[in-house]
This record gives structure tokens, sequence and C-alpha cells, in this order.
């Protein structure tokens, strides 16, 4: 750049020495300075006359104008410039081409619809799966081709309903999971995934479980019924009576592992719309089962300590006594003779209604939290001293997600744990005649 100004800068200089010289000469300053300034005005014109029919031109390089000094270094960097930025629009259209490839190729359906419901973009699995032609169907609204119940809430505003399983149009074999994901001031992007095969899957499971419990149960049955005869015969060996008292007991847990993958097997069936439910009083809900279990676990000694808000909740009373009878039963049978249970129901900074459950027995570690939900997962250490069936987490966990909340477990060894089930606020019932 400075080589370039120092050009112009001798070029004004013999300009300039060439006036003196004519001046001195003719001793017609006025005139010399006119002509010397006239021409260097016309010698800048002409040049920026080339340089802007080089741009109308395209400003190809090889019509470039013979230029010298500041001209000749902006046509250069003009001409860089536009090399640039075309070969960063090549690299552009090259990822975008790249892009709309990979997601033609997505075996889910996908399209991109504006504000005003139209489709925008829609790749090849969009016909297969939903009846959308990526061609053809561009520019029509979506909701002229996809109709149904289930679909009017996807798109309902007023609904905060982002998923929905429908039937293919296409096929009435395949299950669609359509999902619409909001972006960019109004328009939104649809996904519909065929979860067919899942659906079978969970049918074929579901059937396992109803058809292997109903068959164990029958003989289930007849032997706890005969091992209970011969309990009841005061004639019995110690050393027999110990054996079929084991025995009595096992079949006991059999029975109610089968009820329990029963209720597993229903809970994942249901999901429950916002006004679902039933207003249930959780203080009173609480205090009876603390009650019951008082008397259950005469012999432990345990002290319970309850602290609830004035708020009732919306749920299923039946599952939601299952979820506090679980969380509660495990906090007696993991805790220590004598040690406090602390029970809460509270609203929490985030306008959620949570139930926490408090022990201090000796808690999980850390890389069992993540597993302990899960069907027939069991400590080791723990399920060898304490009978279970490894399945009551899994159903706490079932009975809060299919109410839109979720299940948190906090636990340090040998201090205790803390299992906390929150609610969404739309579940929450502000009791009458009481302050917050």
């Amino acid at each position: 750049m400075n080589s370039v100004w120092s050009q112009e800068g001798v070029k004004l200089l013999i300009l300039a020495v060439s006036c003196i010289l004519f001046g001195l000469v003719s001793d017609l300053w006025l005139i010399s300075i006119l002509l010397h300034c006239g021409a260097y005005i016309f010698w800048l014109l002409w040049q920026l006359s080339e340089f802007e029919q080089w741009i109308k031109r395209g400003a190809n390089k090889k019509e470039a104008p013979n230029s010298s000094g500041v001209w000749q270094s902006m046509v250069q960097h003009l001409y860089r410039s536009q090399k640039s930025q075309k070969d960063r629009k090549e690299q552009l259209a090259k990822l975008a081409n790249y892009y709309h490839a990979v997601m033609r190729a997505l075996p889910d359906a996908t399209i991109v619809i504006n504000q005003n419901m139209e489709i925008e973009w829609a790749n090849n699995a969009s016909q297969k799966l939903l009846g959308v032609k990526p061609n053809k169907d561009v520019g029509n609204r979506i909701d002229n081709i996809l109709r149904g119940p289930e679909i009017d809430k996807l798109f309902d505003t007023e609904t905060t309903t982002d998923r929905v399983i429908i039937e293919s149009p296409v096929s009435k074999i395949i299950t669609l999971s359509v999902t619409r994901q909001e972006y960019d001031r109004g328009n939104s992007l649809i996904i519909a995934q065929d979860i067919s095969q899942r659906i079978a899957t969970q049918k074929l499971r579901k059937a396992f479980i109803a058809n292997a419990s109903h068959e164990l149960r029958t003989p289930l049955t007849v032997i706890s019924g005969y091992l209970e005869i011969l309990l009841d015969d005061d004639d019995l060996a110690p050393e027999i009576s110990n054996v079929l008292s084991n025995a009595f007991e096992q079949s006991a847990r059999m029975d109610q592992i089968l009820n329990n993958l029963l209720v597993l097997s229903k809970l994942e069936e249901k999901s429950y719309s916002k006004d679902s439910g039933d207003e249930v009083d959780v203080a009173k809900l609480l205090d009876r089962i603390v009650s019951d279990f008082s008397v259950s676990y005469s012999n432990s000694n345990h002290k319970f300590s309850i602290k609830a808000d004035a708020y009732d909740l919306l749920v299923v009373e039946e599952e939601f006594l299952s979820l506090c009878q679980n969380l509660i039963s495990n906090a007696i049978k993991y805790s220590p003779e004598g040690s406090t249970i602390t029970i809460g129901w509270s609203k929490n900074s985030s306008g959620l209604g949570c139930l926490s459950v408090e022990d201090q027995g000796e808690g999980i570690a850390e890389q069992h939290l993540a597993r302990v939900t899960q069907r027939f997962y069991r400590v080791q250490g723990r399920s060898r001293t304490i009978a279970g069936t490894g399945l009551g987490l899994s159903i706490v966990k079932h009975i809060v997600d299919n109410f839109g909340g979720y299940l948190d477990i906090k636990s340090t060894l040998n201090k205790g744990s803390t299992f906390t089930a929150c609610f969404p606020e739309y579940r929450l019932i502000k009791k009458k005649n009481q302050n917050n």
C-alpha cells in the first residue's frame, strides 16, 4: 500500500515541477496551474470511467483496465474481494446441497412449514410416511394434506402439544410419532417417525406379561395354599417349619412381583391430559399413609416428620397413593432403627408441586443413581439384606412421568437419600380459605 501511494506522490511531484517550470518560462502562472490541474482531473475521471465500465462488465480479470498506482490497487482489491465472495458462495452452495442431500436421505419424514402453514420443503420420506410430495406439494398448506383431531392439536396455538401419535395417512399398518418444533419467527419443523415396530413390541411385551402372570398365578396360588396348610400343622419339626416359612415368604414375594409387573404394564400405556385426575388432599393422604406404616412397622421405632403446604394435587388418587407408599416404605426399609424420615409437600420456586421423602439411611453410590428406577435393578449390597421386588421405583417414575412431572434423586453414602417427585404447576390446586 505504501508503494502505491508513493507512486501517486511521485506523479503529483512531477506535475507540480512541470507546472512551476511552465510558469517560469511563460510567466502565465494561472494558465499553467489550470492546465496541469485540469489534466490531472481529466486523467482521474478517465480512470474512474474505465473502473466503472469494468465493474459493469462483471469485473473480469482479463478485462481489467490498464491503470497504475491507486487505481491499479483498487482493481486488484475488488477482484480479490469478488473472487473470495465467489469461493464462499460456492462453498455455501456445496454445503447447502450436502445438507439437502442428507435431509432427503433421512428415514424420518421431515417437512419445513412457514408461519402461514405452507410447506416450504419436504424430504423423500415425507411422501412414503405422510403422503406429502416434495415437488408438487411445496406451497400448499399442511393442514390441507394432513387432517385429523390429533394433527389439529399439533397445530393449535392454544395448546402446548408438540408430539402426537397418529395412523399414517398412507398405510393403516404404520403408526407415526409426529413432532412439531418452532424456530425463526413462527416457522416450524415437522418430523414424523415410524414407531410401528416399537408399538408392536410393546403390545407383544404387554401380552407376554399378562399371559405369563396369568399362567404363573394359578400354580403359585396352589403352592402358597399348600404351604399355608402345612404351616398350620403344629406337629412340624422346627427345621421343616423354617423351610416352609421361607418358601411361603418367597411365594408371597413372587406374587407381589407379578402384581407389580401388571401395574407397570398398565402404567406404560397411560397418559393423562392436563385436566384429568382427582383433587387429592396430599396432607391428609400423607397422614393416613404414615399412620398405616406406623402400625405395620411398629417394631422399627422410626420417627416421621411431615411438612405439607396448603395445596391439593390433581392426579389419580390410587396411583398417587402407590407412589407415596413406595417412597415411604423404601425410606423405612433402608433407614436405621429410631431414625427420622422427613416427608415434605410444597410448591418450589419454579412453581412445581414437589413431594420429597428424606431418610437417614446408608445412601446410594453416585454410579447407581441413574439406574435405580430401572426394572429389577438392585444396588449391590442392599438386595441381599432387604427383601424387595426391584420394581417400586420404576412404578414411581412411570406415575410421575404420566402426570407430566419428573423424579429427582439425591443421595450421599452413609448419610441418606432424598427422593423428590415434582408435578407441573397446572396440577396444583390452592386450598380454599388458606393462605400461602
